[in-house]
């Protein structure tokens, strides 16, 4: 019998299974969105905190790095870098690595951080200046190039990012010699920023000292005339050699992070952050662990008034300040450090071995 396709055998062969689709209702679509923002909080933190442990590793290996180019100096000059002059004041090329350096010890280890052709930039620039020298306008851009240049190295980036920062204090004639004059609106002329830096390096547990008024006094100042005054290993046109270190290398303080209040952190107006990070002798590069009898332990940035950040180490990481030793260790130094202990880590020659009590 021949095969046919009557109307039950088509309806049968061509009738498809449906299947009945169904979308999220608005309910279950907002409580997806609910569940992934509740996730989404609970790993921001961590995220967070992640990347501030690596921002805060960054910080420390930039310490370490500090305080290795600052023993090779040591190893090559037969001293630590030198602290300089006084602020307003940078660095000379002409003017070596010892007293005469009106530059501090962040220009002094330029040569032993790879970057040797910076510390050239602008010559005899000082020399000429002071011993009233012409000085054309190459030496002067040179010297811009040099002071206006962030260097990564020197800053932490737990705080800021390395980039130049305003120079508010600009108005004294002594700036010329130092190449920070700014002279907006000039075609070629410098421009207003600077590198800064967040580490300080340590001048001791004494008296502070005092600084000459500029430049042109500074060659015939009459330096402190109580040498022992200063008991730090890097302060104003100190040449402290590993045998000057009584206490022992690991016993001193080399560099550590300095204080700074946040509402300074870019502005530039507190005598704490004012300079170039190549400035002599200064508040913004050098660090006392005590002032006589002062005590000056570190604190985190925003736990105290901006002036008591002066000449003071801390940090803005939350459980304490990285400080090198002139071992060339790195150690955590809490807040909650004792302060005697702590100001015993300032001193060269004290005969004071602390620095377990100062430790992590």
């Amino acid at each position: 019998m021949p095969w046919h396709s009557g109307p039950d055998r088509v309806g049968k062969s061509l009738r498809l299974p449906t299947v009945c689709g169904r979308g999220f209702t608005l309910v279950e679509l907002l409580a997806v969105i609910a569940i992934v923002g509740i996730l989404i909080a609970l790993l921001l933190p961590a995220v967070q905190a992640a990347r501030e442990a690596a921002r805060r590793a960054q910080c420390k290996s930039h310490l370490k790095q500090i305080s290795l180019a600052m023993l090779t100096h040591e190893s090559v000059h037969g001293h630590l870098p030198t602290g300089g002059w006084g602020y307003r004041m940078v660095g000379d090329a002409a003017s070596g690595y010892g007293r005469d350096q009106p530059g501090g010890w962040a220009y002094n280890i330029l040569e032993y951080i790879e970057l040797g052709p910076r510390r050239e930039l602008g010559g005899s620039i000082v020399k000429q200046l002071a011993n009233f020298k012409e000085v054309n306008r190459d030496q002067f851009l040179e010297m811009n190039d040099l002071v206006s240049t962030p260097v990564a190295m020197f800053m932490c980036p737990s705080r800021r990012p390395a980039v130049a920062y305003p120079l508010v204090d600009r108005s004294s004639p002594y700036l010329a010699y130092n190449a920070q004059e700014c002279k907006t609106g000039t075609t070629g002329a410098p421009n207003c920023y600077v590198a800064r830096g967040d580490y300080r390096a340590n001048a001791g547990n004494k008296n502070r000292g005092e600084e000459p008024a500029g430049v042109l006094q500074s060659p015939n100042y009459q330096w402190f005339s109580d040498k022992g005054s200063q008991n730090g290993v890097v302060y104003q046109r100190s040449t402290i050699s590993f045998g000057q270190i009584v206490d022992g290398a690991s016993n001193t303080a080399l560099v550590g992070e300095k204080s700074l209040n946040p509402a300074d952190y870019e502005s530039g107006e507190h005598s704490s952050d004012d300079q170039c990070v190549y400035t002599g002798h200064d508040q913004d590069n050098a660090g006392y662990t005590a002032h006589g009898w002062e005590q000056m332990p570190p604190v985190k940035d925003g736990q105290t008034t901006r002036d008591a950040t002066r000449w003071r180490f801390g940090s803005v990481h939350s459980a304490g300040m990285h400080m090198a030793l002139c071992d060339g260790s790195v150690n955590v130094i809490s807040f909650e450090v004792d302060a005697d202990a702590f100001a015993m880590l300032g001193g060269r020659d004290d005969q004071a071995h602390t620095p377990q009590a100062a430790g992590q």
